[in-house]
């Protein structure tokens, strides 16, 4: 995986999934941009699952989404940043948070084919991702940022673990809470206490190795009682702590690949 500017803003690897698989993404703090070079990527499973546009993207999740890849599928993988995707796009953040879009609802046709092209041809050439990476820069260029307390605001959300008081940060901040409430939902697509729940959240997998039991684990990631943990692990994933771990421990750190 390339990382360029900062491990919290983008981040680029390839992902080949050799056989049709079914795959579940938990919420994360990053939008997700997939570029199919070969095969192609549903969403949801059975009767109900819909074919996602060979370029598309993912918005900030609140619960768990369920993939469906084809055999032999080869996708360009863009991890980016909610408040970096919003310099990009004109679209506010919360009208996609929970949803895969295809690219073409937010940018030219032209635009995309060239991004399509820009993959295809790093694929079959095998050349490095942050040559494709510094394209996509260039074919989408980053507007200046003008709400800087915004990337505060997540720093310091993120830095406290998830526990930290919305009214006391706006303070903090000098702004307004409804000014930070707005800002976020504009410009990550969830609320600010739906963001530390989903820092508290991801804090599970940062913990889970150092843990020596889910009741300390509920602790250090930030839950104040075990039924609190229980309850918002279970709606971000559709299982109990204890069923996902037992299921899938071999997802390690990162339960998302």
């Amino acid at each position: 995986m390339v990382v360029l500017e900062g491990s919290d803003l983008i981040q680029i690897s390839w992902s080949h999934k050799e056989s049709p698989e079914t795959y579940t993404v938990l919420p994360g703090e990053k939008c997700v941009i997939g570029v199919q070079t070969k095969g192609r990527i549903s969403l949801g499973s059975g009767e109900r699952s819909k074919t996602l546009a060979k370029a598309g993207i993912t918005g900030i999740l609140r619960g768990p989404r369920t993939f469906i890849s084809e055999k032999n599928t080869k996708s360009l993988l863009i991890y980016i940043s909610p408040l970096v995707l919003s310099r990009m796009i004109s679209v506010p953040m919360d009208q996609i948070s929970d949803s895969s879009l295809s690219l073409e609802d937010l940018f030219s046709k032209e635009m995309i084919s060239g991004l399509i092209a820009d993959c295809e041809e790093a694929d079959w050439k095998g050349q490095e991702t942050s040559l494709t990476l510094e394209k996509f820069r260039l074919l989408l260029p980053i507007k200046e940022e003008k709400e800087k307390f915004l990337l505060e605001a997540v720093h310091r959300i993120k830095s406290s673990l998830g526990e930290i008081g919305i009214k006391g940060l706006a303070e903090d901040l000098g702004v307004s809470q409804s000014s930070l409430e707005r800002g976020f939902r504009s410009r990550v697509g969830l609320s600010p206490k739906e963001y530390a729940g989903l820092v508290r959240f991801r804090n599970i997998f940062r913990f889970y190795n150092s843990s020596s039991s889910l009741t300390e684990l509920a602790l250090e990631a930030g839950y104040y009682d075990q039924a609190h943990f229980i309850r918002e692990f279970k709606k971000k994933t559709g299982f109990s702590p204890k069923q996902w771990f037992r299921q899938n421990a071999s997802f390690g750190l990162d339960p998302n690949l």
